[in-house]
């Protein structure tokens, strides 16, 4: 997801370019760029999913 169409992004959010360009081979990846990108990961999902909950309940 795009930083922009965050509704809300934390204010330590990871920005995607820092993390857009990592292979999808985790096990290659270092430490640093590992927790990077769960940490985004998780930092969606954080963002995202109550609305996406508020939605499905109606």
């Amino acid at each position: 997801m795009k930083d922009d169409r965050l509704p809300a992004p934390p204010a330590d959010l990871v920005p995607r370019s820092a993390v857009a360009t990592y292979p999808t081979n985790f096990a290659a990846m270092t430490r640093t760029h590992f927790e990077a990108i769960t940490t985004r990961g998780e930092q969606l999902m954080r963002t995202v999913l109550p609305m996406y909950l508020r939605h499905s309940r109606h």
